[in-house]
């Protein structure tokens, strides 16, 4: 029986790097070999609380920012070869309930994903299953994109999925509430996209300082020493920001967004609060009154996947900009640990300890 190596979670902070049996393609799916998997916030949270939400099933090999390479093609799959270098989508549909037929696969009825329902990719090899391949769940990666940048295409798709809803583009004003990855991720789309002015905000000087190395704001407020609302009125000539979208999971920043938004304002509110502190009581007038769209976002869909591509291939997303760290496989829990500790931005597991 062949052999490798997994990080499988069992519990609560029970995560054991050990030797599992090596999968085979199914039929209709695919094997690939795992060249870079980056460590999400909701693979800590997950970790932390035992896989308990979003029916995991333990134990389970986790991880789904995944890029590698086919190692096998299963029956009757057609458009794939072997050594044909490759990202995995994460959310599976079923394809047929009203949103999935309207094009909003994220919100399907009978979603399943990678990491959840299915072994994910913090291990040598992850079965890409049959329904994934059919869904076009598996996108090539284009040349001159190395693993470990395509393989944070997953959570820059989601942060596209939350700027088209936000409508961000050519002139606005946008505020950034949180300077971690995905705040900073979704500094460098606003840019792409056509933004005039970006303002970020951030509490951790520690990560307020990374986000002005990476540069894609104009504006960085430490907001444990600033006013924000100060900052971004004096910046729109006292008009407020077009678009502001909370990417921290603090009920205050959602608050702080509504009272910073211009008139007829779009606030995405795109990172989840705490189970139990969910709930915030907000003046339901300002929205009234200002004409605020308030929205949220969640996962995204395979042409978001393919338009981030496209932007990294063209030079428009430098997503190596946000890789900390890439440490091997078998120093999982220093990964981890260092993601966990807010000190660095997107951290890699590889198993062949590189990126190219």
């Amino acid at each position: 029986m062949a052999t490798m190596k997994a990080v499988r979670l069992y519990g609560a902070n029970d995560l054991r790097y050990e030797e599992v049996e090596k999968p085979s393609a199914p039929p209709g799916g695919l094997l690939v070999k795992v060249k870079a998997c980056a460590i999400c916030g909701s693979d800590v949270r997950n970790v932390a609380a035992g896989g308990s939400a979003h029916g995991f099933t333990l134990p389970r090999t986790i991880g789904h920012e995944i890029a590698g390479v086919i190692e096998e093609v299963g029956q009757g799959v057609k458009g794939y070869e072997v050594g044909q270098r490759v990202i995995l989508g994460v959310v599976i549909f079923c394809g047929h309930c009203p949103y999935c037929l309207s094009g909003r696969q994220n919100q399907c009825e009978e979603k399943e994903a990678i990491s959840y329902q299915y072994d994910g990719g913090f291990a040598d090899y992850v079965v890409a299953p049959e329904i994934l391949v059919r869904q076009g769940g598996v996108l090539t990666i284009p040349e001159g994109i190395d693993f470990c940048e395509a393989a944070i295409t997953e959570p820059f798709s989601c942060a596209l999925n939350g700027q088209e809803l936000s409508q961000v583009g050519l002139g606005d004003a946008v505020v950034v509430i949180g300077a971690g990855p995905v705040g900073n991720m979704h500094a460098m789309l606003a840019r792409a996209r056509g933004a005039a002015r970006i303002i970020m905000a951030e509490l951790m000087p520690e990560r307020l300082a990374k986000a002005k190395e990476i540069g894609a704001a104009d504006i960085f407020v430490d907001s444990g020493k600033e006013d924000l609302k100060e900052v971004v009125m004096r910046a729109t000539n006292g008009r407020g920001a077009d678009v502001v979208i909370v990417a921290a999971p603090s009920g205050q920043a959602q608050l702080q967004a509504i009272d910073i938004a211009a008139k007829r304002g779009r606030v995405n509110f795109f990172g989840g609060l705490p189970k139990g502190r969910s709930e915030i009581t907000l003046d339901s007038n300002v929205i009234h009154y200002r004409e605020l769209f308030v929205h949220g976002t969640s996962d995204s869909t395979p042409v978001h996947m393919h338009k981030i591509l496209d932007l990294m291939a063209a030079g428009r997303l430098d997503a190596k900009r946000l890789i900390t760290k890439v440490l091997p496989l078998s120093r999982y829990r220093e990964g981890f640990e260092l993601a966990r500790s807010g000190a660095a931005l997107k951290v890699i597991l590889s198993p062949d300890e590189g990126c190219a």
